[in-house]
């Protein structure tokens, strides 16, 4: 009888007090636990904003049919992404030439020698930017001997790009100009460095999809009139341009893809998300293989992104969390609405708990006027942005504790990548094991993620990677997959860590600043690609010290994440008090 009074009770309450009546006691007991838990998350002041709103999200279908075809729309997208990325890698490759020597004259080649034949026997054969002076007789050049005199090949050069062609050969990057074929990555990461700050804040002030699609739109049209390039330097202006449009693409959708799933399914699509990067590179060795030609390959890799980006502006969502954290409540009924009938679930509950944060929103905004009165002030303060994330001490250790370890990540993960068609063999083999590899990298990162939480298994991918980077420098040059298999360990450590620092700084930095937040880490991490090409430049001086930095440095930063807190298992914060109470 008792039970039955506690039914009765509450007018809401009239199902299991029906199925009571009938002696359904067990069917009874399980709809009034039920109910009272949609009460609780109704009525309890208790529960945080992080906590309703993951409710609210539950209650509309955490990952049904409408996260799904999200999750299909971010795999598309992220395979074309990582394809346009990754081909600096190969539009930068060395193109075999040949030096004029000074005051050439093609008629006066010995009748029985080609043109080529000619070319190479005046080359100094161990001095690739040396050619020997070449003398006549009887109207005909005489063949060099190792006595002859030398010069510098300042005077010309012809490249072998029948077959194979890349920037090098088109605006002529070798020799006294060999340097300069970096700096074209080094320049799409200072426009990705740049970017990731502005479009992060613009995402968090003004809406995921607007910057979005803004950023993709930019990105697309650099791509296409860099092709077009008149000179090197044009060249370079552009890619920092695309860089700086590619910044507000990855991160904001990262963002809007977790943001509008359940906090059980977080992991799983982060560490999908960024295998499918992988998936991507490994289709871009064979598209390289097909398509040798700079010109060629940069045409396939920005075709299919051209067409996902009409359907991101038909079907792309605002992201709901980032509405009620604006206050946009109507606007976010109608989105928590639309996911529910998508995935066939009631938003009666969600909109109930929509209506009490927007209660509860409009209470704290009250206490805030009133307390700028007292203080005659009337400004209050409403928009939030990275430099919020240092004003208090704990904050910013952990801020900075993030922001270096991207840093640190990007260095050694592009570090090895462009380091890979370097490598004796094959260069298009050597690029695809290591595109391979990220996808038991990121198996393995899921698995321990969910065994051992995120800071232990992110210490040990990073402190893996990094020995196995120093590693492979002294091993028997002799052998040639040994060195590999070490790289490619080295590169499957890097991923791991890499992929899991993404999901955690979604977790540790609230809805409020978030995108703010990760723009800033995804800038340090442009740092670390800005840095990671000119420092395999060192190895003129030793080959064993660009991949000794990359490992020494991701030792430190492994040990680094012990240091951040936990965040296995936690709401995505809304706001920058839940991160201070973390």
């Amino acid at each position: 009888m008792h039970k039955v009074w506690v039914f009765q009770r509450y007018s809401s309450l009239k199902i299991p007090c029906v199925l009571y009546s009938r002696g359904d006691y067990t069917r009874g007991f399980t709809a009034y636990i039920y109910i009272i838990g949609i009460y609780k998350c109704t009525t309890n002041t208790d529960l945080s904003v992080s906590e309703i709103t993951e409710e609210i999200l539950k209650k509309c279908g955490g990952y049904s049919l409408f996260q799904k075809i999200l999750t299909i729309y971010v795999v598309i997208f992220v395979t074309c992404h990582s394809q346009a990325i990754l081909t600096m890698v190969f539009i930068r490759e060395s193109v075999p030439f040949a030096c004029y020597p000074s005051n050439f004259n093609e008629s006066l080649i010995p009748p029985n020698i080609t043109l080529d034949e000619f070319l190479n026997k005046a080359a100094v054969e161990e001095e690739k930017c040396s050619v020997y002076n070449l003398d006549t007789k009887e109207g005909f050049y005489i063949l060099p001997t190792s006595n002859s005199t030398k010069e510098p090949c300042n005077n010309g050069r012809k490249f072998y790009s029948d077959h194979l062609s890349s920037i090098v050969s088109e605006f002529d990057l070798v020799c006294e100009r060999e340097w300069l074929k970096n700096i074209a990555v080094s320049a799409m990461f200072a426009g990705f460095l740049v970017g990731n700050i502005l479009f992060g804040t613009l995402s968090d002030a003004f809406g995921r999809y607007k910057i979005f699609c803004v950023a993709d739109l930019l990105n697309i049209f650099c791509r296409f009139v860099k092709i077009y390039s008149p000179n090197y330097t044009v060249f370079c202006i552009i890619y920092i341009i695309e860089g700086f449009g590619i910044a507000g693409t990855y991160i904001v959708l990262f963002t809007i893809l977790q943001e509008c799933v359940a906090q059980n399914y977080r992991m799983r699509l982060n560490y999908l998300m960024h295998g499918t990067f992988g998936f991507g590179a490994m289709i871009l060795a064979g598209v390289a293989y097909v398509f040798p030609k700079w010109q060629h390959l940069l045409y396939a890799s920005v075709i299919p992104p051209a067409l996902v980006v009409i359907v991101a502006l038909k079907f792309l969502p605002e992201s709901p969390r980032w509405l009620l954290n604006k206050g946009k409540f109507t606007e976010a009924e109608k989105s928590f609405e639309k996911i529910a009938k998508t995935n066939r679930k009631n938003a009666a509950i969600a909109v109930k708990l929509i209506q009490k944060l927007q209660t509860e929103r409009k209470s704290k905004l009250q206490a805030e006027i009133d307390e700028n009165m007292k203080l005659g002030s009337k400004k209050i303060h409403k928009t939030y942005t990275a430099i919020d994330l240092l004003k208090k001490p704990r904050r910013a250790m952990i801020s900075v504790n993030i922001w270096f370890n991207w840093l640190i990540n990007s260095m050694i993960y592009y570090g090895v990548t462009l380091n890979s068609v370097d490598m004796s063999g094959n260069r298009y083999v050597n690029f695809l094991v290591m595109s391979a590899v990220e996808i038991p990298a990121n198996i393995l990162g899921c698995i321990s993620f969910k065994w051992f939480g995120h800071r232990k298994p992110l210490c040990f991918f990073m402190v893996f990677g990094g020995i196995n980077c120093i590693v492979s420098n002294f091993v028997p040059k002799g052998n040639f997959w040994f060195p590999l298999i070490l790289a490619v360990l080295g590169k499957l450590g890097a991923t791991a860590s890499f992929d899991g620092v993404y999901l955690t700084t979604a977790e540790i930095f609230p809805t409020s600043v978030r995108n703010g937040g990760m723009g800033t880490a995804s800038s340090f991490a442009r740092f670390g690609g800005l840095i990671s090409a000119p420092m395999l430049g060192l190895s003129v001086y030793g080959s064993w010290i660009p991949l000794s930095i990359f490992g020494v440095f991701g030792i430190v930063a492994g040990l680094l994440v012990l240091l951040l807190p936990e965040t296995k298992d936690a709401c995505l914060l809304q706001t920058l008090e839940d991160m201070d109470n973390l």
